[in-house]
């Protein structure tokens, strides 16, 4: 499902506010997933076929457990809050979508 959330682009700094996990991988021998996020003006937009206007990966520490749906551990990744005590993972962008709302 869709994230909503108020997100400055890099690029433009034009501001995104509906987001979709595009894809994931699994990286195995290193325990890390991989969510290629697309960010969309708006829900209207994507529905009516825009591009998006911005697209990035997203490295998560750690993988899906066992029965638990890729997408679904990606997109809830996403949305945590980070850590206060620096114990997360700190890629720039790791925390680009914390407190997000997933939407349907």
């Amino acid at each position: 499902m869709p994230l909503q959330i108020n997100y400055a682009t890099p690029a433009t700094g034009a501001e995104a506010g509906y987001h979709v996990v595009a894809s994931v991988a699994l990286d195995y021998e290193m325990k890390m997933t991989t969510a290629t996020v697309s960010s969309f003006l708006s829900k209207d937009a994507r529905d009516a076929g825009k591009f998006a206007m911005y697209a990035q990966q997203i490295q998560i520490s750690g993988l899906p457990d066992k029965g638990i749906d890729a997408h679904d551990f990606a997109e809830s990744s996403l949305v945590a809050t980070a850590p206060t005590d620096a114990s997360g993972f700190a890629s720039a962008n790791r925390y680009a979508f914390a407190g997000a709302q997933i939407v349907e």
